[in-house]
């Protein structure tokens, strides 16, 4: 596995990094197995692959993910870069509610002693004494952000998080802003937004801020929640509450420009040898050298497949025809 440094932070991290949000299994994603068991030995398979960056969240499962993540990798924890996240809690009603899931009531709270908090909990399911990358997982507001980056200073120097990123500051019409105020108070590494061949927005200004800044863009739903797998999910808008069941490319509308999408892509992935995934993977990876691939998946043949994105490097000319062709599935 081919390996970068995160920002300035002097942590290491895989190019690839295992996501697992699907883990957390529930209403939010129906179709992973309610196998525990399961899931700890496919991290662990995923790990004599290559496979050695891991990323959860607190509500993804509302604990099910980092639970099943700290299993995973406890007996080689030096061998992996694991991040997860603060800021969103099911514990008190305190701060702002999101939503209700499964029986919880998830609150995004940017309160110092409430994401202290947030990091002990997570060490705890994470069953490890410290995490590599503690990550913001819902923007704060302006006037919050001092009280956020304090918080985070606090663990990193008690070593018990190596190094601060961001999430989602791009769902705000004033990512860049909140980014630059962040810095006014620490040192930020790594932002995890969306960005993929199909939403191109926040490769623009925000990614150039980034690369003048020494920050890793992490990017996270490279492949649409599927949508740009090579296959549709049967099923995914029926399943009551799922996180995909009203994604515009899901719809039927989507689902027919994405097949014109894949019929125009097929021969362009011919010509590297690779699989549409991988071949779209690859486009995201080369729009900087700051870019970090966030790939989530949950069969061996989709992260050995996946790898293969290390080894496939497009033409210019390859890449503007991909940009074109977006173009026409966004029109």
């Amino acid at each position: 596995m081919k390996k970068m440094k995160i920002g300035k932070s002097g942590v290491e991290a895989p190019v690839l990094v295992l996501g697992s949000f699907g883990m957390g299994g529930g209403t939010s994603w129906q179709d992973t197995t309610d196998n525990d068991q399961e899931l700890i030995d496919f991290i662990k398979e995923a790990h004599k692959e290559g496979i050695c960056g891991i990323d959860t969240a607190p509500v993804y499962g509302t604990g099910r993910s980092e639970r099943i993540v700290g299993q995973a990798i406890k007996e080689d924890r030096a061998g992996w870069y694991l991040s997860t996240k603060c800021a969103m809690q099911w514990r008190t009603a305190e701060g702002i509610h999101k939503y209700d899931r499964d029986g919880k009531s998830v609150y995004a709270n940017f309160k110092k002693d409430s994401i202290i908090q947030d990091v002990e909990d997570s060490l705890k399911r994470l069953e490890t004494d410290y995490i590599d990358m503690m990550i913001v997982h819902q923007p704060p507001a302006m006037e919050e952000v001092k009280e956020v980056m304090e918080a985070l200073q606090s663990l990193k120097d008690s070593g018990k998080i190596k190094a601060i990123g961001l999430s989602n500051t791009c769902l705000t019409d004033h990512a860049i802003d909140l980014v630059k105020e962040a810095l006014k108070y620490g040192q930020v590494d790594l932002v995890q937004e969306h960005a993929s061949l199909l939403f191109r927005n926040n490769l623009g200004d925000f990614l150039k801020l980034c690369e003048q800044e020494q920050i890793t863009f992490q990017d996270y739903s490279g492949l649409e929640k599927g949508a740009l797998a090579g296959k549709i999910i049967e099923g995914v808008t029926e399943m009551a509450g799922d996180n995909r069941s009203k994604y515009k490319w899901f719809q039927p509308d989507g689902v027919a420009k994405l097949n014109d999408l894949t019929r125009a892509l097929t021969p362009i992935a011919e010509k590297y040898g690779c699989t549409i995934p991988v071949l779209v993977l690859a486009w995201l990876r080369q729009q900087s050298p700051v870019m970090n691939l966030l790939v989530g998946a949950r069969k061996m043949q989709s992260i050995k497949d996946t790898m293969k994105v290390l080894d496939v490097t497009i033409s210019d000319e390859d890449l503007k025809e991909m940009s074109r062709l977006s173009d026409i599935a966004n029109a």
